[in-house]
């Protein structure tokens, strides 16, 4: 298996992950003292994320040849995904925190004043925006990546796995732009798909030498069409 494959066969099981884990037992254990966290928060926040963010890690290794031949003028490349990196993780544990403390405090369907209305905004709408503003810096930033280093090791026969694996995640991608209670994750998925299509057609004739570009095309492509089919019929 290719080693792109190996890391987009990674990023399929931790999405899997994050939904198995999200229905588990982890949501009904208080942690002490004063019933702080659920497990579930803990786990997303130290295992679940951390998994989210060291796999694109290594894909920018793998696409940059182990940072081979690294120009000077990629530096700003490799800000943008470290300030992606930390908005991502920023806005994960603002969501996981105001998450617990409005599910377990309030009345989540008919809540009001300052602390339970900032907890709702918080949960959907702070950590939200820092997350996805985040998670679209460190796909930019790679998608940039490989648009310059060209891909010479992978193969068409390499194409099936990676096709799988954007069916996959582009559930992820279909669950977050259609069921969440706001429109955030749409507007991230709707920029995202733009974006990469942009640069997918650029380099559509040789779309095998840029397989994170076709992955990420098709993965956002299909979970942003499916969401926005069903917005509409709904």
């Amino acid at each position: 298996m290719h080693r792109l494959n190996l890391l987009f066969t990674l990023s399929s099981l931790s999405v899997l992950l994050v939904t198995v884990e999200r229905f588990s037992f982890t949501g009904k254990i208080l942690l002490q003292p004063y019933n702080f966290l659920r497990l579930h928060e803990l786990v997303q926040m130290a295992i679940i994320i951390l998994l989210t963010v060291v796999i694109p890690t290594f894909l920018l290794k793998e696409i940059t040849q182990n940072f081979k031949n690294f120009k000077q003028k990629e530096f700003l490349l490799l800000l943008t995904f470290i300030v992606g990196v930390y908005f991502y993780s920023t806005g994960n544990g603002i969501h996981e925190l105001a998450s617990f403390l409005f599910n377990h405090y309030c009345n989540i369907r008919e809540f009001s004043g300052n602390l339970c209305s900032g907890f709702f905004f918080n949960d959907y709408y702070t950590g939200n925006i820092f997350y996805f503003i985040g998670g679209f810096m460190m796909v930019a930033s790679l998608l940039l990546f490989e648009k310059q280093r060209p891909n010479e090791t992978y193969k068409k026969n390499d194409l099936t796995i990676t096709i799988i694996n954007a069916f996959v995640y582009a559930l992820a991608i279909f669950a977050y732009a259609a069921f969440d209670r706001v429109l955030v994750g749409l507007v991230y998925s709707v920029i995202t798909t733009i974006f990469a299509l942009y640069l997918f057609f650029q380099i559509r004739t040789k779309y095998i030498q840029y397989p994170v570009i076709t992955y990420t095309t098709l993965t956002y492509l299909l979970g942003t069409v499916a969401a926005l089919i069903l917005k509409l019929l709904r």
